[in-house]
């Protein structure tokens, strides 16, 4: 008897294939559109059985393709850490700026490798020359790499940073531009965004706040930690100057690697944060952002491998996957009556982070009852205006799965 197409998908199903070949193959013989699709990349990542794993905002699980590599070329490098074995990993730097670059839309000359969204973010914040008086406009729900950091410096040099509220949820992206715009003085020099906040999930309007930046010269500096891996980003699109994000959220990548894109007639104004030994004024583009002593090279390749497992699968599957999850959570969600659900529903107001407040429990109860009751991995703000529980499913998670937590959290609602 011919095999049918669901007979396939089961034997691809209980093989758990783990070479990069074999997953691409099955890959290709599927459809992204079936459950059994999902379920194939799903066994991909080793997460535990009994685990629903919903906290990608904050680090994510790499796939066993991703995590073959890493360890490849980890043993590799300590079986023979000769300079003449490591020279291969120069090659493999370009080949990853490369990559990452086409996935961004920018020229690999504007992409720095750098550690996390952390130092891609600070190598800007010391790097912009900024004198007393000058303004930095941030928002309240801004990660404290891209908040704390300006004020830090501001204390140091003398400008001036003024932090723009975030609504919850936000009524529109009007009111988001006009927060920033409402804001701007003939003193402003740099506006830094969190791209999607891992606040309450709201999704700022990047290209709209950065057309505002570039004509009033602006150096406009965006936070990207929660979208890249996520949502299919087109930086020649937005029109940042700047964009730091890491490979340990959405990108489902090794801890400790990430990107920093400087728009190329940007990069003269950013002074390195780090001199050390590699340095030179001859560095082209961005890679001058990046010398930051003896680097972890396996790590970089986990980076790229992270890259290519995205690109077997699409990045526009992916993002549609994970926003087909969110839009369970948050439809589930909302359906209770004593959840307040935090986050936007317009697409072009959310991505995949899912935020809510039961009104009839302490967060920090609700988050604990989830984990001991459910093994529900979640994330928790038990108090001010983002307090509530966190949601941010990612394409290793399941209909089931999301079926499950909001079943759970009825459950608490009573």
């Amino acid at each position: 008897m011919t095999p049918t197409r669901r007979d396939i998908f089961k034997t691809v199903i209980a093989a758990v294939p783990a070479s990069w070949t074999a997953f691409s193959t099955a890959l290709a013989a599927a459809t992204p559109g079936d459950e059994a699709y999902w379920r194939m990349v799903q066994r991909q990542f080793p997460l535990e059985d009994r685990l629903i794993y919903l906290n990608a905002a904050n680090i994510c699980p790499a796939s066993r393709p991703v995590m073959d590599r890493h360890i490849e070329y980890l043993r590799d490098f300590h079986a023979n850490p000769s300079f003449q074995n490591r020279d291969k990993y120069v090659e493999m730097r370009e080949s990853l700026r490369g990559k990452a670059a086409r996935m961004l839309r920018v020229d690999a000359d504007e992409i720095a490798v750098t550690r996390n969204t952390s130092e891609g973010s600070n190598i800007v914040v010391k790097g912009i020359d900024l004198k007393p008086g000058d303004e930095v406009i941030i928002t309240d729900h801004n990660h404290p790499s891209n908040n704390d950091s300006w004020k830090v410096r501001a204390k140091r040099d003398g400008f001036i940073v003024k932090s723009v509220p975030t609504p919850i949820p936000a009524r529109g992206a009007d009111e988001l531009i006009g927060g920033i715009e409402r804001t701007i003085t003939a003193r402003t020099r740099v506006i830094a965004i969190t791209h999607l906040t891992s606040t309450t999930g709201i999704l700022y309007p990047a290209r709209e706040i950065a057309a505002l930046a570039k004509r009033r010269g602006i150096w406009m500096h965006l936070d990207g930690a929660q979208t890249f891996g996520g949502l299919d980003v087109d930086l020649s699109a937005i029109g940042c100057d700047s964009y730091s994000t890491s490979a340990h959220k959405w990108l489902m990548g090794p801890l400790e690697a990430g990107l920093l894109y400087v728009r190329a007639s940007r990069i003269p104004e950013v002074w390195p944060s780090i001199v050390t030994a590699g340095w030179t004024e001859n560095l082209k583009g961005a890679r001058k952002l990046e010398v930051l002593g003896q680097r972890d090279d396996p790590r970089v390749v986990a980076l790229e491998a992270s890259l290519d497992f995205i690109n077997l699968i699409g990045m526009a599957n992916v993002e549609a996957r994970m926003r087909a999850l969110a839009t369970r959570a948050k439809t589930g969600l909302a359906a209770i009556s004593n959840v307040e659900l935090k986050t936007n529903m317009q697409p072009e107001l959310c991505g995949g982070v899912v935020k809510f407040k039961l009104r009839n429990m302490a967060t920090k109860r609700a988050y604990d009852v989830l984990w001991e009751r459910h093994r529900m991995a979640t994330s928790a703000t038990p108090s001010g205006d983002s307090e509530g529980i966190r949601f941010s499913p990612h394409i290793y998670n399941t209909f089931e799965q999301i079926d499950r937590a909001v079943g759970a959290v009825k459950e608490l609602a009573g």
